[in-house]
């Protein structure tokens, strides 16, 4: 008898109780298995750096219909599935080029909840649990430090701290990346002071805002984030806000999309992500931009606000807007962009790995002539900023948001201590 039907015989079927939950598990029935998403234009970064066949939409999608069917026993996939289920930036390039519209991410985020619950989650997750557990936020900083760790840098603290627990139509939701690192930051206190300038009438939770959840969405511990979805809503509620504005599009999905489709939760407040909002501005004729920036920028389509939120437009047109800008597209761009390499929580599940993918950016980068990358990510900027001058390039790295400040002529100490 062949080993193949050896095998057969001797294995069982399994199921993936998150995805027949969720009504995903036929989906790893679905795939064509084409192999666009290995070579589409654009497609899976993880598949591009580790040639594995595992790594890409199509590997996945077969490796679980394998293990579903029995025809592979689980001590020898179910491993291999994890690993390449975890080494995922969550990126949306497979479902991009994918000819059966598989909601891979989807379905990638609910398998990492299937190993959770099978106590196959990586070891850096729980350490990262642990840490947003503590201290209510990924970065394990004091929560005091989302406005007041700013003391050196913004010169509308005292402001912004009145801002903290008022009544407000607006909030603006800093996130955790937004509110402790050092260039994420800037791009907060813009925003911040952009608003003061136009007279807009919003509010902050400061020590009272927890994370978003998206770490733990991303990494399958669903009722993690659900305590913390909570809690955001209800102090909003409390507020009477009505819509929440953000700069982080990983806490736009999740506030606009996630909280519904993976908790259940109708929060019932409108969600604007930053670039959204400057294009609103704009149009409203607000933002009176007076100082030319004579620059010439690209900008980078992050995952969560390109693909997984269709956020192409709007950045472009704020740029279009900035006086003294030239801007040059990326050669992969918009649909097709490259992912940086940060997203997916990749970086503390494999940091050397995150900055292999995070190579492939840097060469589409080096293609063009612009003195900046800009980005509406903290994520992306964060990494780019750090990972760009390792890799040799002069490029700088900026947020939209303090583009958009400088072109309306604000500045603030830390503008210059961050970006020279």
């Amino acid at each position: 008898m062949c080993p193949t039907c050896i095998t057969v015989k001797e294995t069982t079927t399994m199921d993936f109780p998150s995805l027949k939950e969720h009504e995903l598990q036929d989906y790893a029935f679905t795939c064509a298995q084409c192999s666009f998403c290995q070579v589409g234009h654009g497609a899976c970064p993880t598949y591009k750096v580790k040639r594995k066949d595992s790594y890409s939409g199509k590997g996945k999608m077969m490796l679980t219909r394998a293990l579903i069917q029995g025809r592979i026993r689980p001590s020898e996939g179910l491993e291999g599935l994890r690993d390449a289920v975890f080494g995922c930036t969550l990126c949306g390039g497979c479902e991009e080029v994918c000819q059966v519209d598989i909601p891979f991410v989807k379905i990638y985020q609910v398998l990492r909840n299937d190993f959770l619950k099978r106590g196959m989650w990586p070891e850096a997750l729980d350490m990262a649990k642990e840490t947003l557990l503590k201290s209510f936020n990924i970065q394990g900083q004091a929560q005091m430090d989302r406005i007041e760790g700013w003391s050196y840098w913004t010169p509308n603290e005292d402001e912004l701290l009145d801002r903290q627990g008022a009544k407000g139509k607006t909030a603006f939701f800093f996130g955790c990346a937004s509110s402790f690192r050092g260039a994420s930051i800037q791009a907060t206190i813009a925003t911040t002071l952009i608003m003061d300038k136009i007279g807009e009438d919003y509010t902050v939770l400061g020590v009272e805002e927890y994370c978003c959840g998206a770490p733990m969405i991303m990494t399958g511990d669903f009722e993690t984030a659900r305590a913390f979805a909570e809690h955001n809503i209800q102090k909003y509620k409390e507020l009477g806000v009505e819509r929440v504005v953000t700069n982080c599009p990983g806490c736009y999905k999740m506030w606009a999309h996630e909280y519904h489709e993976f908790l259940g939760i109708d929060h019932g407040f409108e969600i604007m992500y930053g670039p959204e909002y400057f294009e609103e501005k704009i149009d409203e004729n607000k933002l009176e931009f007076t100082t030319p920036l004579d620059t010439t920028v690209t900008f980078h389509d992050g995952c969560d606000a390109g693909r997984n939120a269709g956020f192409y437009d709007q950045p472009r047109k704020v740029l279009e807007h900035l006086p003294g800008v030239t801007f040059e597209e990326l050669p992969h761009n918009k649909a097709n962009s490259y992912c940086c390499g940060s997203g997916g929580v990749l970086r503390a599940i494999d940091a050397d790995f995150a900055v292999k993918i995070n190579e492939l950016k840097v060469v589409d980068i080096e293609e063009t002539n612009a003195d900046l990358v800009i980005a509406s990510c903290p994520s992306c900027v964060d990494f780019m900023k750090d990972q760009l001058p390792q890799a040799g390039s002069s490029k700088g790295v900026k947020d939209l948001a303090v583009l958009v400040a400088q072109a309306l002529g604000l500045s603030w100490d830390g503008l210059d201590e961050i970006y020279g």
